[in-house]
């Protein structure tokens, strides 16, 4: 859509100046003045998508057949403002420049082998069929085959509420409320086909506006999963994508403002990011010169050059080695970005539990000390450690790091405490205990340390990493001592809380000292807490940068981008060059659980438990069922 207005000519009118140049002169001046905005645009929102994976969903979730992942779209920081209220709360400030969100699609697949078939868990087991807690850990032996006859329970429905943050004023219990969007897919006509399936399940034409100061939760829930005779089902290898839709933004610029970015480009030296207009040129004929065509002030002669503007192709963004154009005409460049990095997935159990059992499962085990770990029951400061690595191929600046933290129970391991143990040799055969997991929340001696960073190393002569982001709280405890009316904080695990969830009607239960000192587990001392967590993981700043915009006090934005030689010098990090010397490679998220007191995180204590009882025996969950997620909320760029 243009923004130039022109004389309009009636056949036969005399052609004059007036008519002809203050159109070109307005044009050449928004191409000089780098103004061209995305509603001149053909199109002028871009895509971008929240990509969602579970390892599986059987009846083993709380509740069975369903499950719940949080997110959260905030603004970029240099969008995002909170105000105070008048009763001490906080405020989002919705400006009129921000860029609106949309949901335009959603899909849904999981892995059916190719075939019409469902795909059998590791509870199948018929009465008679000699097939109950004949494999691995008590499961099924006859987990993973297929089932053509069962195909048609899989009605799976999907959902997408909002909720308030607690970071604006939510209190406890921290339900959902506003329903967004739903679907249902049913079995019988999505995957049984013989020649086809809704798998993936794709369903368009949404356009649901999104608050971006609000949390979304993703529910997944198929009833038929389970089944009274045994014929019980799982979906292996679940994955969600929603497809949203931002209008389009300026990108980042500035020595000061960005960090990380290139200070160097095409467009000269020390640009840090700023563009760099074209000349452009109209010459407009003096009073009383007759209008020519071709001569130097001529009309044919000016709208060449605008034409060759546009045959030269408007100019913005950056190319894949993090470098700008010469010169620049498009002033919104940047679009909105999330990168979902899945954490603690494909547990063996459904989720982590405090027990040898678990531990025995799961292959990233160590000692605080760096030092490897085989006997867990044995070795002092044993953490259960994560990580994912995330290639750059396009430059973006990261705004915002945030952590979904899942306390969400599951069912017990399948075994009855009669018969033979599930595992019945090693460390986890010891007890009772070892092989049955009681769900409940930990409290004190925990402690999370969640870090993201960019890395460079991969066919190169050096090898470094940088910081981005970093988070390290303790002590999950969040009940305050006395009869349980609502959440108090304790320790330091809600320092940069953003919102707890309730999304189901099966969360954790934690049990609270009664005022005694006792530790009371009894009526009414144990309390429903919640399934998840939002929490911001700051971006790391300071030196010449300032502080930058979001939940918590952090730095400001970070620039990542694979860079050459004419993009190697950047602006800081903090107050020092970068170590990665503008060659990223990759988005490092790891995250360590920990104990925070000398001994194993096995056995950190229950929640004002004086005496000897460890949290194997009592509060077990350490990583919900499906596992957590950090999401990176990011600029990326034009790019060619």
């Amino acid at each position: 859509m243009a923004k130039i207005t022109r004389k309009k000519l009636s056949r036969g009118t005399k052609l004059t100046p007036e008519h002809v140049y203050p159109p070109l002169t307005s044009a050449a001046s928004q191409l000089t003045s780098i103004a061209i905005e995305k509603e001149q645009m053909q199109a002028p929102l871009a895509p971008f998508r929240v990509n969602l994976t579970l390892p599986y969903l059987a009846g083993d979730s709380l509740p069975k057949g369903k499950i719940t992942i949080p997110f959260a779209l905030p603004p970029t920081q240099d969008f995002f403002a909170v105000t105070q209220n008048a009763a001490g709360g906080r405020d989002p400030v919705y400006s009129g420049g921000m860029p609106q969100i949309k949901l335009k699609s959603a899909s849904f697949s999981f892995d059916q082998r190719g075939e019409p078939a469902a795909i059998t868990s590791q509870f199948w087991g018929l009465a008679g069929s000699g097939t109950t807690n004949t494999g691995t850990y008590g499961y099924s032996s006859e987990q993973g085959h297929m089932s053509y006859e069962d195909v048609t329970r899989l009605d799976i429905q999907l959902s997408l509420h909002e909720k308030t943050q607690e970071y604006f004023g939510d209190t406890y219990p921290y339900n959902l409320e506003n329903e967004l969007w739903s679907t249902v897919i049913p079995g019988a006509e999505g995957y049984s086909g013989a020649t086809l399936r809704a798998n993936p399940f794709i369903q368009g034409d949404l356009d649901v506006a999104v608050d971006p100061f609000k949390t979304l939760v993703l529910t997944i829930y198929c009833p038929g999963l389970e089944d009274s005779s045994g014929r019980n089902l799982a979906l292996p290898s679940i994955e969600v994508s929603l497809k949203f839709v931002c209008e389009l933004m300026p990108r980042d610029t500035g020595e000061t403002a960005v960090q990380n970015i290139p200070a160097d480009g095409g467009s000269g030296d020390d640009k840090y990011g700023a563009k760099t207009a074209p000349s452009v040129t109209i010459n407009t004929p003096a009073a009383g010169d007759p209008l020519e065509a071709e001569d130097t002030k001529g009309v044919n002669t000016n709208i060449s050059t605008l034409d060759q503007q546009f045959q030269d192709k408007l100019e913005g963004g950056y190319n894949r080695f993090a470098d700008v154009p010469p010169t620049e005409v498009i002033a919104d460049d940047a679009a909105y970005e999330v990168i979902a990095v899945p954490l603690y997935q494909n547990m063996a159990h459904g989720g982590l539990s405090a027990s040898p059992t678990f531990y025995a499962t799961y292959p990233y085990l160590a000692t605080l000390g760096g030092g490897g770990n085989v006997d867990v029951t044995g070795q002092p400061d044993i953490g259960a450690f994560d990580r994912r690595i995330i290639p750059i191929h396009h430059s973006y600046t990261i705004h915002h790091a945030m952590l979904a933290w899942n306390w969400t129970p599951w069912e017990l391991l399948n075994w009855d405490g009669s018969g033979s143990r599930p595992v019945s040799g090693g460390p986890s055969s010891n007890s009772d205990a070892q092989q049955r997991a009681n769900l409940l929340v930990p409290s004190a001696d925990i402690g999370l340390h969640v870090g993201v960073g960019i890395g460079t190393g991969a066919g190169a002569d050096g090898f470094n990493y940088e910081q981005v982001a970093l988070l390290n709280i303790t002590n999950p405890n969040n009940y305050g001592v006395g009869t349980p009316t609502s959440p108090a904080t304790k320790g330091t695990w809600d320092t940069h809380l953003i919102d707890r969830i309730t999304s189901t009607n099966s969360p954790p239960q934690g049990f609270i000292d009664d005022g005694s000192g006792g530790g009371s587990i009894g009526s009414p001392y144990a309390v429903k807490k919640w399934n998840w967590e939002l929490h911001s993981i700051p971006i790391v700043g300071g030196g010449t940068f300032g502080a930058g915009v979001g939940y918590n006090p952090q730095g400001k934005e970070s620039f990542a981008g694979p860079g050459w030689t004419r993009t190697a010098t950047r602006s800081n990090m903090q107050s020092t060059a970068p170590d990665t010397g503008g060659a990223e490679q990759w988005i490092e998220v790891r995250a360590n659980l920990y104990r925070t007191s000398t001994g194993a995180l096995l056995d950190a204590p229950y929640q004002f438990d004086v005496g000897s009882t460890d949290i194997k025996d009592k509060s077990s969950i350490l990583v919900g069922y499906g596992g957590c997620y950090v999401y990176l909320i990011c600029k990326k760029h034009l790019t060619k």
